[in-house]
């Protein structure tokens, strides 16, 4: 067994359906085996009418995962794959034909490398608007996007992979699994899961490359297009940015959150609101400071309350 690929999957049976039928059209070298782990993490639609179809035609294994969470349903795959690559991606993207033989060449030509990310470009479901196309960049993150060129290269110290299209070593992952308290339960919005691992493994010598030639196409709905979306996510992204990092709460505090930081989001805010009518760049920043700010708010006082609780 060459490579495992492994999909966590929650109530998206007709997207999960799209995925897996792109999936056939994959081509690997001569000799080359894979497997492909779906773990249904208590789907309540028809996921598994979906993979029934799909077995005959893929390499496919269905698992359960009773823990409702991203990260228990990835360890849920971790403990089941049966090679040395394992490689991930969502229940939502197109994979191009030559994907995994792109990932295969990149391991091998890299032995030393414990993890690898490749190409996610955006399968908009309609046209997007003018300050989403404006924006792409600064919105990579809600959309799960990343493109840092064509090459194989080693990565950078401060380049990070997405988990939409990412590949480790299967022994890295069985000694540094991913975090429960971290990622996506449900509708959620907590992240952290995927950075944290790679953080660890950086931290042990591990290194990336970047494989830019394995890419996938990952679906952006007309619903996440809105700035609702875009405040949910990095107000999720700075809830878990205080639980990973815990800004000092020892200062002045103003309910259990750091002046500074109330003072911070009230600038940025303000400047967002401000901006608004042109959707610049400078509305785009101001904005997702001032949701990455108040999930750190949310945040603390979270845990202040359920330290006033003990």
């Amino acid at each position: 067994m060459d490579i495992t690929v492994a999909i966590c999957t929650w109530n998206r049976s007709k997207l999960l359906d799209q995925t897996l039928t792109r999936m056939r059209t994959l081509k690997l070298p001569e000799q080359a085996t894979w497997e492909l782990l779906v773990v249904n993490n208590n789907s309540t639609d028809d996921t598994d009418a979906v993979l029934a179809a799909h077995a005959p035609h893929l390499p496919l294994v269905k698992l359960f995962e009773p823990k409702q969470g991203h990260s228990n349903a990835r360890n849920c795959a971790i403990d089941h794959a049966r090679s040395d690559l394992l490689i991930w991606t969502d229940d939502d993207v197109l994979v191009e034909p030559d994907w995994l033989a792109e990932y295969l060449k990149a391991a091998t030509a890299y032995p030393e490398a414990g993890f690898f990310g490749g190409t996610v470009d955006p399968w908009f479901e309609s046209d997007p608007p003018q300050w989403v196309a404006r924006h792409l960049q600064a919105l990579e993150g809600p959309f799960a996007l990343r493109r840092l060129g064509p090459d194989v290269r080693p990565l950078a110290a401060n380049e990070q992979v997405f988990g939409a299209n990412m590949a480790f070593r299967t022994d890295l992952l069985r000694a540094c699994r991913f975090d429960p308290a971290l990622g996506r339960v449900g509708t959620g919005m907590l992240s952290g899961d995927e950075t944290t691992v790679i953080a660890r493994l950086r931290a042990q010598g591990q290194t990336g490359v970047w494989v830019g030639s394995a890419r996938v196409w990952h679906f952006i709905p007309s619903e996440r297009m809105t700035t609702a979306y875009v405040w949910k996510f990095f107000h999720g992204l700075g809830r878990t940015d205080q639980r990973l990092v815990r800004h000092d709460r020892t200062g002045p505090q103003l309910f259990g959150v750091p002046r500074w930081m109330v003072r911070r989001y009230i600038a940025a805010r303000v400047r967002s609101l401000l901006l608004a009518p042109w959707r610049g760049a400078g509305w785009a920043e101001s904005y997702i400071s001032a949701a990455a700010a108040r999930g750190v708010i949310d945040e603390c006082r979270a845990l202040a309350g359920a330290e006033g609780a003990r």
